[in-house]
């Protein structure tokens, strides 16, 4: 867990950088937040929470989850007037990409944070409507050795969408 906990130490810096002056200082001027925990799902985990805004109507996060045992994960997850302003920027993203290797949430629940079946689906082209828009991106264990350029190659294309 700790040098889990350094890598995403160093990837935050990583992430600032990608973000300067790319989103509104709303979303770009606040501080990353590492946070640990001990049971998801009985196991510990890491999540690095930036750029992101959470509050009871809008959310936009960019959260980075280290999951012992299973997988990193990038996830933006977008809520209130934040999915309004971002979400077609994404779905023109997602589809200019081929969407490949995105899972977009399909859960109800838009705080299940294991991309399993049941809470996240290939995305498609499809969305399903609801208050709330997830999607992620998994990276296995066995990519330890270049997690940090993938999770951030990742953020910085989702940041090329948003643009």
């Amino acid at each position: 867990m700790d040098k889990a906990g350094l890598l995403l130490g160093a990837l935050a810096v990583r992430y600032q950088e990608a973000v300067s002056d790319r989103l509104p200082p709303e979303l770009g001027g606040r501080f990353p937040k590492l946070s640990r925990g001990e049971n998801y799902r009985g196991l510990p985990y890491l999540i690095l929470d930036y750029p992101a805004v959470f509050d009871r109507v809008d959310v936009f996060a960019v959260r980075t989850l280290f999951w012992w045992g299973h997988y990193f994960s990038l996830t933006l997850h977008l809520k209130g007037h934040y999915k309004d302003r971002y979400l077609p920027k994404v779905l023109l993203g997602l589809a200019s990409a081929g969407g490949t290797g995105w899972q977009v949430a399909v859960s109800e629940d838009e705080w299940v944070h294991a991309v399993e079946p049941g809470a996240y689906a290939a995305w498609n082209g499809d969305v399903t409507e609801r208050s709330f828009f997830k999607m992620a991106w998994v990276i296995p264990l066995d990519r330890w050795d270049n997690v940090s350029d993938l999770l951030e190659e990742r953020l910085r294309e989702v940041l090329r969408w948003l643009a």
